[in-house]
């Protein structure tokens, strides 16, 4: 069974099994109404069904065996594309949750079937469609979902590209905190920290150096040794030029920009 982390699974009657031809991506709807549809979808008198729903608070109902079997959503288009329903009406845009919630099932539709990570308004490409681009042949729902939620299609791909690759942290270090920190854990007990993460990430630069031995490089305390090896720093690999106050071993914006730029982060003042 095909069903998606993170949602809630409650199977319906509504549905065509073992009839899904291509995995194509997926269809934006509109419920043009509010509260769960699983009453409705669950009732052979409907004749209306589809494999996802996301409510105004983001909440994620499937009710078909995406990718094997396919809901009752968009006739034509039902073999080939996944469906999702979104509560509201067309005159109502996506709430932020339900962006989330799309594109929580668009990065996982990515994983298991490949859906390209690109907006298409067609019954025949893949990627992330919507139900009014199949006119008739598609049900003859044009206004669906609307034109406040077709275009913010866009923003549920950015999100979907977000969560299959999360971007690298912001690795910022900032020179105050640092000189700060030499100070306060110098003075403190043994293995004394002040600013951890920041702390690691000037470590792990000295170690990379050669200039920090691994024991002190994982502790984010930033003691004598720190303090010795970032002075060994300024005076060779820092341009070889800094003397007196400029290479008593305290960061500087120049020195902590030269080894950030070496080791992925940015200093700040």
């Amino acid at each position: 069974m095909t069903r998606m982390p993170g949602a809630l699974w409650r199977p319906v009657v509504n549905h065509h099994p073992n009839g899904v031809k291509e995995h194509r991506g997926l269809v934006l709807h509109v419920q043009d109404g509010n509260n769960s549809p699983y009453g409705w979808f669950n009732n052979a008198a409907a004749e209306a069904s589809s494999d996802f729903w996301v409510s105004k608070s983001g909440a994620i109902e499937q009710y078909v065996n995406t990718g094997v079997d396919y809901a009752w959503a968009q006739a034509a288009g039902n073999p080939y594309y996944a469906s999702v329903e979104t509560e509201g009406h067309p005159d109502e845009p996506l709430t932020h949750e339900q962006i989330e919630g799309v594109a929580r099932i668009y990065a996982w539709g990515h994983a298991e079937w490949a859906w390209p990570l690109i907006v298409v308004d067609s019954t025949t490409l893949h990627g992330l469609t919507y139900h009014g681009v199949g006119g008739a042949a598609w049900g003859g729902h044009t206004g669906c979902p609307g034109d406040l939620r077709k275009p913010q299609r866009a923003q549920i791909m950015a999100r979907a590209v977000e969560l299959v690759a999360p971007p690298a942290p912001h690795r910022t270090v900032s020179v105050a905190h640092m000189v700060a920190a030499m100070k306060k854990d110098a003075a403190g007990a043994q293995g004394h920290v002040t600013y951890k993460t920041e702390a690691l990430l000037l470590e792990d630069a000295l170690y990379r150096e050669g200039l920090l031995s691994k024991a002190y490089a994982t502790d984010g305390s930033l003691g004598t040794r720190t303090r010795r090896a970032y002075k060994a720093w300024q005076k060779s690999a820092a341009g070889g030029s800094l003397t007196g106050a400029d290479a008593d071993g305290y960061p500087g914006i120049s020195s902590l920009g030269r080894l950030g730029a070496r080791h992925g982060f940015t200093a700040t003042a």
